[in-house]
């Protein structure tokens, strides 16, 4: 017999969820942070469904080793494309939700540079559904690509540390937030070129123990990936450490 009771109980709390929702909805009117359209009418809270369906229709056939986006004809092998096979990517594989484009750059750009945090968590459920498409070893740890103190104390948060919790929260995956960590207060990657990027980051990130790595498979999350000297610098102090198989999540890949 189904307890009638529990059933009111669980209606009663849907019905004034529903409500209180519809209250804040006339207050403060829900939109869009990707093309600001009115959420009213959906059941989405932060990005709306055309431009979550625009996200999820944007995954490509990628160079498995530096995610570039391949076009026809063209292949990748194990040791990268002919973009990439010259460079010593120290990460096994990555994996990025769409390129640097509309609507995921204004998202990004919303959560990073305008502080809406929130976004941690419908970005982070892209990285997770990302993931169960992909067709990787078991991971051990999840690690965001750290921030200096300095800029996390300047900005409040790191976005890739966010994200990743998300991430673990989903899959029950263990976080390590401060073993990796960057030693150096590096310069902004933004405006560098190649060869400025892989100086700036060389010797910026350390393993505070070793010990926690050994052996132990890393999924490496952050927001873009440009040129990869970053998450390469990244990987390189975890294999340095011991650690077994890395690998890369990223929201978005762009070209320099």
């Amino acid at each position: 017999m189904p307890d009638l009771h529990q059933e009111n109980k669980v209606f009663l709390i849907s019905a004034i969820r529903d409500i209180f929702v519809g209250f804040l909805d006339v207050l403060y009117p829900r939109h869009c942070f990707a093309c600001d359209k009115s959420l009213h009418e959906e059941k989405n809270t932060y990005i709306c469904e055309s431009c979550l369906e625009i996200i999820e229709t944007a995954e490509a056939k990628r160079c498995s080793k530096c995610g570039l986006k391949l076009g026809s004809g063209i292949t990748s092998s194990s040791k990268g494309c002919h973009e990439c096979k010259n460079n010593k990517f120290r990460f096994e594989k990555c994996f990025f939700v769409s390129d640097n484009t509309e609507p995921v750059k204004t998202l990004i750009h919303q959560f990073k540079y305008k502080k809406h945090t929130c976004l941690a968590t419908p970005l982070g459920y892209l990285l997770t559904n990302l993931l169960y498409q992909k067709t990787i070893c078991e991971i051990d740890f999840v690690v965001p690509v750290p921030l200096h103190w300095k800029k996390k104390q300047e900005r409040g948060f790191n976005q890739s540390e966010l994200m990743a919790k998300k991430i673990c929260d989903e899959l029950s995956i263990p976080i390590s937030i401060n073993n990796l960590h960057r030693a150096k207060n590096t310069l902004s990657q933004t405006q560098l070129s190649r060869v400025q990027r892989q100086k700036n980051v060389k010797g910026a990130f350390r393993v505070k123990n070793p010990e926690k790595f050994y052996q132990k498979n890393i999924l490496l999350v952050d927001d873009v990936l440009t040129t990869g000297m970053t998450a390469s610098e990244c990987a390189k102090s975890l294999e340095n450490a011991g650690a077994g198989k890395i690998f890369l999540i990223a929201l978005a890949r762009s070209k320099m």
